[in-house]
């Protein structure tokens, strides 16, 4: 069976489901390529809600070298960096360069290299005396998620993306479900529904990409987060409590992320199980997580429990959904057996920090026939997709 399009096709009409950080790297990196040809190539991205609406403009947009996976991070790390060279990332959508450690408050870590290692001097805004295990990690940095994705698609629309509101209703195929035909839009507005003619459809839909892909083993998890304001500046160190590590219910985690406009993103609540709503616009925080992670942040830093609170949110984090697969393994990226068809999701909490190389790989599949900025083979969708 046939998986991918003639790279050289004269015409391409490629459509991007989703308006994430993924669906947004997809649409700059495509109208990026040295191929791309705004007379003989047209690019659509269509969102259903709103660009970043859901975990893209929700998240805390750590970048860390050292990430998940490993097939990806890297490459994408270093991406971040010269994206923001070129775009003045460091003033529009706060790119920059911190520390960061994972932490533990509950026990000792012996056998770590680490277990004997301080935290710095200029952590001074968390209560050291708690602090059991501090391990520093590798070379990090952060951006701020929205105005990164809403940034990315604007450039997109200056290369020549269209992006048009709607909700996805169905893909449709050829006779034989060998190629894609098209994709039936229903408007935001009006309700009426139109189909636009598709040689290359990329899936980036995120928690969403099964009402759109039913074959695809993508769910959702959803995870609360709250921004404060301390009222003075915070060192640029990330803090990282895996569960346990912030107190003994295995339940609790926490992560800590100051921010350049000295405010600061927590999170660490998450609820299993639950069902999808139908759009990013119905997701709505549960005061009581959210008063969880306040008093797990307490455990560490009175100062940022008392702080003044901006912003309760909650977001659905994409989660591949294949049993005894690796959840550290990272999203389904690639082929998926239909002509023309691109699956890029399930990124987990590194959305944001993968979808630079997430788009220049679709970007590369699209135009070049295959991917050759990472060695994606263990991503692929193929051995899970039963279309």
């Amino acid at each position: 069976m046939t998986i991918r399009r003639d790279s050289n096709a004269e015409r391409r009409h490629i459509i991007i489901i989703g308006g994430g950080a993924i669906g947004c790297c997809s649409a700059y990196f495509l109208s990026s390529h040295p191929a791309y040809d705004p007379s003989k190539h047209s690019i659509t991205l269509v969102e259903a809600s709103r660009i970043a609406g859901g975990s893209s403009g929700k998240a805390a947009g750590c970048l860390g070298e050292w990430a998940d996976p490993a097939c990806l991070a890297p490459a994408s790390y270093r991406l971040h960096a010269e994206l923001a060279a070129t775009h003045d990332g460091e003033k529009t959508w706060g790119y920059r360069k911190v520390s960061s450690a994972d932490c533990d408050t509950t026990r000792k870590h012996t056998n770590d290299p680490d277990a004997d290692t301080p935290v710095p001097g200029d952590v001074d805004w968390a209560d050291h005396s708690k602090f059991k295990w501090y391990k520093p990690l590798g070379d990090t940095a952060q951006v701020h998620p929205y105005q990164f994705t809403t940034r990315l698609a604007e450039l997109s629309q200056t290369q020549g993306v269209r992006f048009m509101g709607g909700t996805v209703t169905s893909m449709n195929y050829s006779a034989n479900n060998e190629e894609v035909r098209s994709v039936s839009i229903q408007n935001k507005e009006n309700q009426e529904t139109r189909e636009l003619l598709a040689t290359d459809i990329i899936v980036a839909a995120g928690p969403w990409t099964k009402r759109i892909l039913p074959e695809a083993p993508i769910g959702g998890e959803k995870s609360h987060a709250i921004v404060v304001d301390p009222g003075q500046k915070i060192s640029p160190t990330i803090l990282f409590f895996d569960p346990g590590h912030i107190d003994a219910d295995e339940k609790n985690q926490l992560e800590i992320y100051p921010r350049p406009d000295d405010t600061v993103y927590m999170s660490g609540q998450t609820d299993y199980g639950l069902k999808l709503p139908p759009s990013s616009d119905d997701v709505h925080p549960d005061p009581k997580r959210c008063q969880e992670l306040m008093n797990n942040v307490g455990i560490v830093s009175s100062l940022l429990q008392k702080s003044k609170v901006l912003v309760q949110q909650a977001c659905f984090r994409p989660i591949v959904n294949v049993q005894d697969r690796d959840p550290e393994l990272g999203p389904l990226l690639g082929f998926t057996g239909v002509t023309g068809l691109i699956l890029a999701a399930g990124h987990n909490q590194w959305g944001i920090q993968n979808s630079p190389i997430t788009g220049k790989v679709v970007s590369e599949m699209i135009y070049e026939g295959k991917a050759s900025s990472a060695n994606i083979s263990e991503l692929d969708p193929r051995a899970h997709l039963r279309i």
